[in-house]
């Protein structure tokens, strides 16, 4: 696991953890503009003072394979030895792609279809998230999509060395930027918890999760949110990713891909389009819909220890809660105003979904269940 450094303006240690990774080139991967709103920059270019950096920024969100081909090109010319990432899901993610690409130029197509094994290059990742969402400083896996297409790059060598939670760094986002990546935790650790990989292990990761993100949710979104709730959030989403990392994602997710890149909605209210419909589903399956091998008892339970931990009254009120809990943090719930506004256009949604994550959700969704996800 990586060395952690957790605290409300714990980024002030970066010198002593740089200074256990000494370098000759290091590579700096940040967003356009995060780097600077968050209050990042000052610290870590006072930091980086007299080393030899090599800055890339120059790319999109959800990054694409094309950007990541540029970025380890550069890597590779200026034989990097030292990587540190900074900003939000999609900047460590980038980070990762670039340190699975380094040792296999000309490869990345093959090695990010699974064709082409991921080789160690020895170079030392440190993260630093800015946003509390994806929990990418926590997982050995990296988002990158080859046209419309989503992949998901995993190898044990992509797990961060070195992590810094700061929850001072996600001050400057938007309310409804927050809410977003508040959204993608709270998902992930439900859907850790129910998911077909599940363990014990990750399921206490994910509870934890849970359990800090409901206590802090509402005050995060409010503007000025204060400096213990922001230190919490940061938690949250580490261990949320801490329990995927294990676990993988599920059902929700798997469909969150296909509503972001047709409706551009970002991806933590995407995920949650679909999520309090497929919770109600798991919530009131019958053991001919369950298809965990671990049996209906244990879904059953994990249900029910999930029903309690979001307040949910009953199986068939689960639907009904979330989406107001939704509605209580400023996210639409509808589906239908959020760009798929008739059933065409969401039944092509409906078909649209990751498969590989798809397997790893604990009840069959047949035909009849997705005509209810879908509103069709």
């Amino acid at each position: 696991m990586p060395h952690l450094i957790s605290g409300l303006n714990s980024l002030a240690q970066l010198p002593p953890v740089l200074a256990r990774y000494p370098a000759r080139r290091i590579l700096l991967v940040t967003g356009k503009g995060s780097f600077a709103a968050s209050g990042a920059q000052a610290h870590i270019e006072a930091a980086l003072q007299g080393q030899s950096v090599l800055h890339f920024h120059d790319f999109d969100v959800n990054p694409k394979i094309e950007d990541a081909q540029r970025g380890v090109a550069l890597a590779r010319a200026e034989s990097i030895d030292l990587i540190l990432a900074v900003g939000g899901g999609s900047m460590l993610d980038m980070a990762k792609l670039i340190k699975a690409f380094y040792t296999s130029p000309g490869t990345e197509k093959t090695l990010t279809q699974g064709k082409t094994p991921v080789t160690d290059p020895d170079i030392p990742l440190i993260a630093i998230p800015t946003t509390a969402g994806s929990g990418s400083e926590a997982t050995h896996f990296a988002v990158v999509y080859i046209g419309a297409d989503k992949y998901s790059v995993a190898a044990p060598c992509l797990l961060p060395d070195q992590v810094i939670l700061d929850g001072a760094l996600l001050a400057s986002a938007s309310p409804y930027q927050k809410t977003c990546n508040l959204l993608d935790a709270l998902a992930q650790a439900i859907e850790s918890a129910w998911a077909v990989g599940s363990t014990g292990e990750s399921r206490e990761y994910s509870f934890e999760a849970i359990d800090l993100i409901m206590q802090h949710a509402r005050a995060m979104v409010r503007p000025g949110a204060d400096s213990v709730t922001l230190q919490a959030m940061a938690e949250a989403a580490h261990l949320a990713g801490k329990a995927i990392n294990i676990s993988k994602t599920t059902a929700a997710h798997a469909w969150s891909y296909g509503i972001t890149g047709t409706y551009g909605i970002p991806h933590g209210h995407a995920v949650w389009l679909t999520l309090p419909t497929i919770f109600q589903i798991h919530a009131l399956a019958d053991e001919t819909q369950i298809n965990d091998p671990r049996g209906p008892q244990h879904l059953r339970a994990i249900m029910a220890q999930l029903m309690q931990a979001l307040s949910i009254a009953t199986p068939d009120q689960a639907s009904t809660t979330l989406r107001q809990f939704m509605t209580d943090i400023s996210a639409e719930p509808d589906l239908t105003k959020s760009g798929p506004d008739t059933p065409e256009k969401r039944a092509a949604l409906s078909k649209q979904a990751n498969m590989q994550r798809m397997s790893n959700n604990p009840v069959q969704l047949d035909p009849a269940c997705i005509e209810s996800v879908f509103m069709l």
